[in-house]
């Protein structure tokens, strides 16, 4: 197998040691060099300290450069891992906190909080993505960086770049419903539709035959865990005849219960993060750690490093893998219009991601999804624009806004607190 350079933008986030222990401990990959670039030399010496020490303790021959210049870090690279967040966790508290002065939910990746971050985020990513285009045109990008559904739709739309969203919502979900179910239905294969964050389990077969009904019959009828959001997504499953995404689903099924929670929380889930942040960095920065910080696994993000490695794995071997990402519709999703970013399983191979077909959206969840998905294209045009109304309407659009007279000076306090110019 060819060895790979592996170039990491955004290094100096938390989720880089996951994904140098998936480099070591991913079976037939063979990873010559990783690169890792970062806004903050700070940050970026401490990771690169860390992942140096965890390649020395495993005895790997992996070298390890770093470099505050994103064309330097990126030449010669295979694949690169994207993960930046443009303002920090200061502008995070800002999308999470000013939306519910005017009773809509504040989340970092959909509703007001993620068009912002997307707004802030869209012009960076395309810039990186133009150079990686430049500097190592063969590179395929996998991106992480939120919201991953917008960036993907912006990116694909307005570079050359060879971008593939991933997210580890869907692929645990996967692999946890594979699980339990197998007792019952032996193994199952397991489809997906919508779009990042706002996805369904729409189709489980065994063998020839769907079983969709029956699974979730079984799942809501018989499965307990201690976990709330499971059980969330499990309650409403045999109404809507689909499974949704964990944690995101509720945002819109239980808005009024998730805002109140947000509402009378003693503190927001960015200064939680800044403060796990704050400890993996102490724990990456101690000479004695050679291994991925104890503090990450309250960070969130499981299944990170597996999706990054399958995906890279397929890609490499051309093993035309079955994976849930997000990438251009390119007709899979009828309903949806061909040029934007549906999250669903796509074909991945040496020549990269596509779409396989879906056909329509149940009806019980279409028009969500199709309202979802107009409030991202406008975020991209509103990004790409800069214009006010473009991003009032955009804002307007949104299943949890959807009120002039909120998203107006919503709107402006945002803009305002963000920095950003729109006429």
């Amino acid at each position: 197998m060819k060895s790979v350079v592996l170039c990491i933008v955004g290094a100096g986030g938390s989720y880089t040691p996951e994904i140098v222990e998936g480099v070591l401990e991913r079976e037939g990959l063979t990873v010559a060099e990783i690169s890792l670039t970062d806004s903050d030399p700070d940050r970026l010496a401490v990771m690169a300290g860390l992942a140096r020490r965890m390649i020395a303790a495993r005895g790997a021959k992996i070298a390890v450069r770093e470099s505050a210049d994103l064309a330097k870090a990126a030449a010669g690279a295979d694949f690169v891992v994207t993960q930046i967040r443009v303002g920090g966790m200061a502008a995070r508290q800002l999308d999470e906190t000013i939306p519910l002065r005017y009773g809509v939910i504040g989340q970092e990746t959909t509703g007001p909080g993620g068009m912002f971050k997307a707004l802030r985020t869209i012009p960076v990513m395309i810039e990186i993505a133009r150079t990686i285009a430049r500097v190592a045109p063969g590179a395929f990008i996998l991106n992480y960086t939120n919201p991953s559904g917008i960036v993907t739709e912006a990116v694909l739309n307005h570079t050359d770049a060879k971008l593939l969203g991933l997210c580890s919502s869907i692929p645990l979900l996967q692999h946890r419903l594979r699980r339990i179910l197998a007792p019952v239905f032996g193994e199952v294969q397991i489809a997906s539709v919508g779009l990042n964050h706002l996805g369904f389990i729409h189709q489980i077969t065994a063998g020839d035959e769907d079983v969709t009904a029956r699974a979730i019959a079984h799942l809501a009828g018989s499965y307990t865990a201690n976990d709330a959001l499971f059980a969330s997504a499990l309650k409403i499953a045999p109404l809507l005849g689909a499974i949704p995404v964990e944690k995101y689903g509720d945002l819109y099924f239980h808005r009024r219960a998730e805002f109140e929670a947000m509402v009378l929380a003693e503190r927001t889930r960015a200064q939680a993060v800044m403060d796990i942040e704050a400890e993996v960095l102490t724990q990456a920065a101690d000479p004695a750690v050679s291994a991925k910080p104890p503090a990450l696994i309250r960070r969130g993000g499981e299944g990170y490093s597996g999706v990054t490695f399958d995906t890279l794995d397929a890609i490499l071997n051309d093993r035309g893998a079955k994976i849930v990402m997000s990438a251009l519709n390119k007709g899979a999703v009828a309903g949806l219009p061909d040029d934007v970013a549906v999250e669903t399983v796509c074909h991945v191979d040496a020549a990269g991601a596509r779409t396989l077909p879906v056909g329509a959206i149940p009806l019980a969840y279409r028009g969500l999804v199709q309202a979802v998905k107009a409030h991202e294209t406008l975020t991209v045009k509103a990004a790409i624009t800069r214009s006010r109304d473009v991003a009032l309407q955009a804002l307007l659009a949104h299943p949890l806004v959807g009120d002039i007279d909120i998203a107006e000076p919503m709107l402006d306090d945002l803009l305002a607190a963000h920095g950003l110019a729109y006429e």
